[in-house]
């Protein structure tokens, strides 16, 4: 199982490496020129995998310890997405807080980049911890 996670993790490494700098390289211009970056969910895929890079020892010897730390994770993720949404809610909306004007697709590309960091990053959390 040692072999697996080891394999695992290059594969997490390499990947993590190359979406992290595609993400950077597509999302500079328009961050440079102030609009809403796009290109951000390739940026939070890369973030992700190098996570994942971490957490691969951890988590792929299917043991109570890995079950645990999931499960932990999971659960915190359950709160950390009713708290985004409704931070989302309230700025965007129509009250004195709605500060920004988003579309659909923007709310939703904010909320699938932060969900794909927030779920291996709670597992490195409860990882550290446990």
């Amino acid at each position: 199982m040692v072999g697996k996670a080891k394999e695992n993790r290059y594969l997490y490494l390499s990947l993590g490496v190359l979406l992290t700098i595609l993400g950077i390289y597509f999302s500079y211009e328009d961050f440079a020129r102030g609009e809403f970056v796009d290109s951000v969910m390739i940026l939070a895929l890369g973030v992700s995998q190098l996570f994942f890079a971490y957490l691969s020892p951890h988590i792929f010897p299917r043991d109570e310890r890995a079950k645990a730390i999931i499960g932990k994770a999971m659960t915190a993720n359950y709160f950390i997405l009713f708290v985004v949404i409704l931070i989302l809610f309230l700025i965007t909306g129509q009250g004195s807080l709605g500060m920004w004007q988003l579309s659909a697709n923007q709310v939703l590309i904010i909320l699938f980049s932060i969900m794909i960091i927030a779920i291996p990053g709670t597992m490195v959390v409860f990882t550290r911890l446990m």
